[in-house]
């Protein structure tokens, strides 16, 4: 099914993925604050009045760094969760195909011409259907569950 809640579906179960690269964004956002960090320099002469500023830049970009890392905290826990979470509703479906198809793509991070080969070399269009019904199937048991969270 193209159409309605599959798209909620897939919405949901890709989800962890974005989480990941939204984690992944403040990494890169807090390497390039500590980089800054660094390359502030702090003046000991005592003769300069304007040497505060550079403690200020300093110390706000410190601040800066450490709201990033709560902020990444909580983006890793919120991941954590949703991962285990969707890995334990995919492994409690029935159909072992299934379970292999969802877990390739939404956990692996597969794509359908690799999960093709996975199902035994066959074509991409086979895995294209399977993975369709897998998604159906994923959404008659726990569509409910997840269509108010997104």
């Amino acid at each position: 099914m193209r159409g309605g809640i599959t798209i909620t579906t897939k919405a949901y179960l890709q989800s962890i993925e974005e989480l990941d690269k939204r984690i992944e964004s403040k990494l890169v956002d807090k390497y390039q604050l500590e980089t800054m960090a660094t390359s502030i320099t702090v003046s000991n002469d005592t003769e300069r009045v304007q040497s505060s500023s550079e403690k200020d830049r300093m110390a706000n970009t410190v601040a800066k760094i450490i709201d990033l890392e709560k902020e990444i905290d909580i983006l890793v826990d919120s991941f954590i969760d949703r991962r285990r979470h969707i890995i334990s509703q995919i492994d409690a479906m029935e159909n072992p195909t299934y379970i292999q198809v969802l877990s390739l793509r939404y956990i692996g991070k597969r794509t359908l011409d690799d999960i093709a080969i996975s199902l035994g070399n066959k074509s991409r269009r086979h895995a294209d259907r399977v993975h369709g019904r897998a998604l159906q199937e994923f959404e008659r048991l726990y569509g409910e569950e997840y269509a108010e969270i997104l």
